[in-house]
């Protein structure tokens, strides 16, 4: 969702700007102000003033991050998202703290909505391809649900798909948002950043292991 992609047609949401990418309990945001927290900025590296940019309303696409660059090509009003390392990179569009909304639902009604399924409560290692939305990440510590409740722990799960496909079929979100701190690496250097999302419910999804 970063113009230094969409510019370059290298994403899978080129061009979706008003359309639908996922139900209409799904909202995304990209705040740059908010207190205290690793990825906020009072103005990104452009001089640009850094703002909130809900990227996702209500499941459709709203906006893109964009440096100065970037938005003059897409069309579309900076958003305070040019970051950059050091003074030996250029400024590119970058995330800032970036997560999903929490939503009106609880662990409980989620759980108790599954017949089978699994429940990934820590997440470990895994790797994205922002070209395609291609991922797999490594489940930690993860649960088999079976009938509405948590039965035994399972080992060597991994979560296999595009990001694009998996949007839409989030159908329930809770509201135990969580943030964390990171490091982001890209083409203007490792950036300070925060992500999360609260607990999400996910109709289908390809899980690999045994």
């Amino acid at each position: 969702l970063e113009t230094e992609a969409i510019r370059k047609n290298a994403s899978p949401f080129c061009n979706k700007v008003g359309e639908a990418v996922g139900q209409s309990i799904l909202t995304a945001i990209d705040d740059g102000t908010i207190a205290n927290k690793w990825g906020s900025c009072n103005v990104d590296d452009e001089g640009q003033p850094t703002q909130r940019t809900v990227l996702i309303e209500n499941g459709i696409l709203k906006n893109y991050l964009s440096d100065r660059i970037g938005a003059r090509q897409v069309g579309v009003a900076q958003s305070g998202s040019a970051r950059r390392e050091s003074y030996k990179f250029s400024p590119v569009s970058r995330m800032r703290n970036t997560f999903i909304a929490p939503g009106p639902n609880s662990m409980d009604e989620m759980i108790g909505s599954i017949e089978f399924g699994l429940y990934a409560k820590k997440m470990g290692g895994g790797s994205v391809n922002p070209g395609t939305g291609e991922f797999n990440f490594a489940v930690q510590e993860g649960y088999a649900i079976r009938n509405g409740k948590l039965a035994e722990p399972v080992r060597g799960a991994t979560l296999i798909g595009k990001g694009h496909e998996v949007l839409p079929k989030i159908s329930m979100i809770a509201d135990d948002l969580e943030l964390a701190a990171g490091m982001c690496g890209a083409a203007s250097g490792w950036v300070p950043t925060t992500v999360g999302q609260p607990t999400l419910k996910i109709d289908s999804i390809l899980v690999g292991g045994r």
